[in-house]
């Protein structure tokens, strides 16, 4: 079996007009022959979130490695990370508030994933498509955060990828909300595709350049991607 992984994160142009700080972060992490990802996207209205995500992110990681040698849930590792980032930031948390969808594949190709907040969430696992984010529904500003959601409120996946072009692919709305749902398993295949055929480097820099020049003309928002296959 082989896994790989890649993403990336670029800065929206409203942030780059204002000279703001990228509010998203990227997580991609080998560890033991498998693969950590994740990508946290700081809200907009918090004058601390681009930290926040960060330290999301941060904790993905570290969460995952505490965990390796159990068989936890992946509600259970998504609450742990909950209550570390709640933990560091104290009562002030409400400055750094931040989405967060993570995923981590373990070398025998075993996904536990999960979402909170905007974003997508998808995953194909023995060559079947899902979409793991539910519908939104709601006034269209309002979102979940790390800080605040409830067990109810995480959306999680647990699967094996059994067969080569399985996966799992995690997106901030910078980039889901410009995305028809009829557009998401060719979406997910054309980055499966292209990491199939280069390696992570230049899969990277594809996917940079890819966002840069996001075809939805005056999309102001930051947009951070990040993914785990595998290719044989």
């Amino acid at each position: 079996m082989k896994l790989v992984a890649t993403g990336s994160s670029v800065i929206g142009p409203a942030h780059q007009q204002d000279d703001t700080p990228n509010q998203d972060a990227v997580l991609v992490q080998g560890y033991r022959q498998g693969w950590c990802i994740a990508v946290c996207d700081g809200l907009g209205s918090r004058a601390l979130s681009h930290q926040g995500s960060r330290l999301a992110g941060h904790l993905v990681r570290s969460t995952v490695r505490k965990w390796q040698h159990t068989e936890p849930s992946s509600l259970s590792i998504s609450q742990q990370i909950q209550q570390q980032w709640v933990n560091k930031l104290g009562k002030d948390y409400s400055s750094y508030e931040t989405t967060c969808l993570w995923a981590w594949a373990d070398a025998q190709g075993q996904v536990k994933a999960a979402q909170v907040g905007d974003g997508l969430l998808l995953a194909r696992c023995n060559g079947q498509f899902s979409v793991i984010t539910p519908e939104r529904d709601g006034f269209g500003n309002q979102t979940q955060t790390l800080a605040r959601a409830g067990n109810d409120d995480w959306s999680t996946i647990e699967c094996t990828l059994t067969i080569a072009g399985d996966g799992v692919l995690l997106m901030t709305d910078g980039i889901s909300d410009d995305l028809l749902p009829e557009q998401l398993e060719a979406f997910f295949e054309t980055i499966f595709q292209q990491l199939k055929n280069s390696n992570k480097r230049r899969c990277k820099r594809w996917l940079t350049q890819e966002l840069i020049d996001w075809s939805t003309p005056k999309h102001g928002d930051d947009k951070s991607i990040a993914g785990i296959f595998k290719v044989e």
